[in-house]
């Protein structure tokens, strides 16, 4: 029997992105592994400030001194003290000090996207596992524009700078580290349906499962889409999805959210279910929650190409799951106006059942031997 014991910062974001490692866990166990914290401290990710920041440490301190198997280092690149506020130089040092402690030192990137990776670690870890990745993995071997592909391409295309997503520099790898890469699990089996801390904290060995509406109950609204674009290129596929959207409303029939209001967050949750399809344009990251929800709501998701990147669960399915638009917003206006179309609401049928599967226990194993393929090949 191996044991993976996992290291992390001690915030709320993270606890409920690893869940279903410890919801998995007798899934593993059958499998051969057992899925363990370091103490208990670290089912109670409910502190803020300089106590979180203090607890984080402690982690990291115990990470350098216990004896481990298989050690799952898993530190925000925008939260974490760890990676924020640290030198290379530092990281790298206790990075070592945790090899030195541990049979397999493995990094689980919490990024959003396919970029903000922290390759400075990859020397010091045996591998290194993420969300998302690039099918096309040599691009990590160069500098891309805000360390996103989809914003190097409308940095091209729009020939404009965006201080919010070049202002921190995250290094390139080297190609020979690329071996080490792994695709980990995306936010959709992550406890996303546990809204309340202390729903999370309660249910420490499970992953809430949600209601699933429908898709054949009545939905007046065609699409529905609220958001905004808070940077010039991350935020440009929202920003201009507002646009296209103010334009459809004014040339067509299609029932689209009033995107020039914003509604309290009850309300937003009652407005999706009652749309045939969701619009979910890329953000910080090319995957989030809301893409999820639109499967639980019985709803078509409407999203920007994903065929670049890895993820899993494999919910990107052109077609299938979700209806790809084209990055350069060509196609925007013509697949929107065909929302109340009958193979849109098949799309939503398949995306449901698909998503449904992991939330069983052949799901719970699906994604343990994923884990498991992932370190072992």
């Amino acid at each position: 029997m191996r044991t993976i014991t996992l290291v992390y910062e001690r915030h709320h974001y993270l606890y409920r992105w690893l869940k279903p490692m410890l919801a998995a866990r007798n899934e593993f166990k059958e499998l051969g592994y057992k899925i363990q914290y370091q103490n208990l401290f670290d089912f109670f990710p409910v502190f803020h400030g300089k106590i979180q920041k203090w607890l984080e440490q402690a982690s990291i301190k115990s990470a350098c001194h216990k004896k481990h198997d298989i050690v799952m280092m898993a530190f925000h690149h925008s939260t974490s003290n760890f990676c924020m506020n640290l030198s290379a130089e530092d990281r790298a040092k206790i990075l070592k000090k945790i090899k030195a402690h541990c049979n397999m030192l493995v990094w689980l990137d919490t990024a959003d996207s396919t970029g903000t990776c922290m390759f400075d670690v990859m020397p010091f870890v045996d591998l290194y596992f993420k969300k998302q990745i690039l099918k096309n993995t040599e691009d990590y071997c160069r500098d891309i524009y805000g360390t996103r592909t989809f914003c190097e391409y409308y940095h091209n295309m729009l020939n404009i700078e965006d201080k919010a997503i070049t202002l921190r520099y995250y290094p390139h790898t080297q190609h020979k580290y690329l071996n080490k890469l792994r695709v980990a699990w995306n936010v959709g089996i992550g406890d996303l349906y546990a809204v309340k801390p202390i729903q999370l904290i309660m249910h420490p060995f499970s992953v809430r499962t949600p209601t699933f509406l429908s898709p054949d109950s009545e939905r007046p609204l065609d699409v529905q889409y609220r958001g905004s674009g808070y940077s010039p290129i991350a935020g440009y596929p929202r920003s201009r999805s507002k646009e296209l959207m103010t334009e459809i409303t004014k040339e067509s029939d299609i029932k689209i959210s009033d995107i020039t209001k914003r509604i309290p967050k009850n309300e937003f949750i009652k407005e999706g279910m009652s749309a045939k399809c969701i619009l979910s344009p890329f953000g910080w990251g090319e995957i989030c929650g809301r893409d999820f929800e639109a499967f639980v709501y019985g709803c078509c998701m409407i999203k920007q190409d994903m065929s670049h990147c890895i993820t899993y669960p494999d919910a990107y399915q052109p077609w299938k799951t979700y209806i790809p638009l084209k990055w350069d917003f060509s196609d925007f206006k013509d697949i929107l106006l065909q929302a109340k179309s009958p193979e849109y609401k098949e799309i939503a049928k398949n995306a449901q059942n698909y998503y449904k599967f992991f939330f069983t226990k052949e799901g719970r194993r699906d994604f343990a031997k994923h884990i498991i393929s992932e370190l072992e090949r």
